[in-house]
């Protein structure tokens, strides 16, 4: 991944394409998550609002084993979890999460709304934050394991010398670093993506969500693993990556391919 796709430096145009990126290339994993998908964007978040308009914002249990589904799919999926989460009283999961959603009104940070939420069986820090997003899409980021590498993501290329770093920088800028799924790790997470996503709408003009962060890092960590994984790695200085790009026998056969356009 090259440094120009850094949290601190890159630019909204770039950030723009992976966004939208999310949803032209990842077409595989909306057919996977199926309607699931649509669920954790559009109608739980919807729902909360209509709740919190009529005076008191929840989530339902059936909603929360939905989401957790998405979850599941999205990442690794684990049965035991599931069970979890559906040990759950339907009263547990009402109180627990309006407890939670309490919490958000009086203050903006997560931390307390999650520690809150990790009460139900079945629920920690990643999942939390998967249901507080569904409160708050603006600013409460989920966390996933391709958000948590890029917004920890340290480029192993040096950009003065070209060179790379030492060895404990390796492995595409610890890209691949063991995540433990601590209330720790997603204050970190928490942390940048609000300042990011405030650096992007001031130089945007344009309200950049939480979910915005999140798709658009979801595609750049993918991407990386792609090109990584077929020779084409984006993590080397320009010409570089250029001159093995051209050498590259994928590229010579396209280069064949080509034909002018009509």
């Amino acid at each position: 991944m090259h440094t120009k796709l850094a949290p601190n430096s890159i630019s909204y145009e770039d950030f723009k394409n992976h966004r939208t990126g999310y949803d032209f290339e990842r077409k595989k994993l909306v057919e996977k998550l199926q309607g699931l998908q649509e669920l954790r964007y559009n109608d739980v978040p919807e729902a909360v609002v209509q709740r919190k308009k009529d005076g008191e914002a929840f989530l339902e249990k059936a909603e929360v084993q939905n989401l957790v589904e998405w979850k599941l799919k999205f990442g690794t999926y684990r049965p035991s979890l599931a069970k979890l989460v559906a040990s759950n009283s339907v009263e547990e999961v009402r109180k627990t999460t309006s407890s939670a959603f309490s919490l958000m009104e009086d203050n903006p940070n997560p931390g307390k709304a999650i520690a809150t939420l990790s009460k139900l069986r079945g629920i920690g820090p990643a999942t939390a934050s998967l249901l507080l997003s569904c409160y708050d899409p603006i600013i409460i980021p989920f966390f996933s394991d391709e958000l948590f590498r890029w917004l920890h993501w340290q480029p192993d290329v040096d950009d003065n010398t070209k060179k790379r770093k030492s060895k404990a920088m390796e492995d595409d800028g610890n890209a691949n670093r063991k995540i433990k799924y601590t209330a720790k790790e997603y204050a970190s997470i928490f942390d940048k993506t609000t300042t990011l996503r405030q650096r992007l709408s001031e130089e945007s003009g344009e309200t950049i969500t939480a979910v915005d962060i999140e798709k658009a890092a979801y595609n750049i960590i993918k991407t990386a693993q792609e090109e990584k994984s077929t020779g084409a790695i984006d993590d080397e200085p320009d010409a570089a990556v250029e001159n093995k790009a051209r050498s590259h026998p994928s590229a010579k056969r396209r280069k064949k391919q080509e034909t002018p356009e009509s």
